[in-house]
């Protein structure tokens, strides 16, 4: 499976490579639960970490002349990031691909603990980019206890992630209500 998914990245690279601005895999979260009975064949957290790790060198090698990007948040068999998860952003660093994740849910604990302090790390050494997804908007802010602003998940995304991207899901009333008219009052 990993094989075919690979000549689709080569097959994709060859077309793109150059015209688009960039490309990024999926987030690394996934969950089989714990017991190990629902894990598919062959399936183990270093195995999983090992598969994201050469989608990784795949891509860049697909896409050598554009932004070449990994979603990592979570790893199987890892709350808080030890060895799987710091291993998949220094192997970024080391093969010059950028990381980042889903969900910009500023001050939530899960992200706070985890993804964040290593997406923020890599800022400048790096392309880091963060998605605002289905459900992202409507956010409470722990700190503030109410829903988060668009002002509020850029400053978050560019000061205290100091990430390059921010990738916007198109969620409505939020994107024509909010998101749309804040970004046109930035001309």
């Amino acid at each position: 499976m990993q094989e075919r998914f690979h000549k689709l990245l080569f097959a994709l690279g060859k077309e793109f490579d150059g015209k688009i601005e960039g490309i990024n895999l999926a987030e690394t979260a996934v969950s089989f639960g714990e017991s190990g009975r629902l894990f598919p064949k062959g399936f183990s957290p270093g195995v999983y970490h090992d598969a994201v790790v050469a989608n990784m060198i795949v891509l860049r090698r697909a896409f050598p002349n554009s932004m070449v990007m990994q979603y990592a948040n979570f790893m199987p068999g890892e709350w808080v990031p030890a060895n799987h998860l710091r291993s998949v952003y220094q192997r970024a660093k080391e093969l010059r691909v950028g990381v980042g994740g889903p969900d910009l849910l500023p001050y939530k604990p899960g992200q706070m603990n985890h993804c964040y302090p290593l997406i923020k790390e890599c800022a400048g050494s790096v392309p880091t980019g963060i998605a605002v997804q289905e459900g992202n908007y409507e956010h409470k802010n722990p700190k503030t206890g109410k829903r988060v602003t668009i002002s509020e998940l850029i400053g978050f995304g560019t000061e205290y992630l100091k990430v390059d991207y921010i990738f916007w899901c198109t969620q409505e009333p939020y994107y024509s209500k909010e998101l749309l008219p804040f970004l046109q009052t930035k001309r």
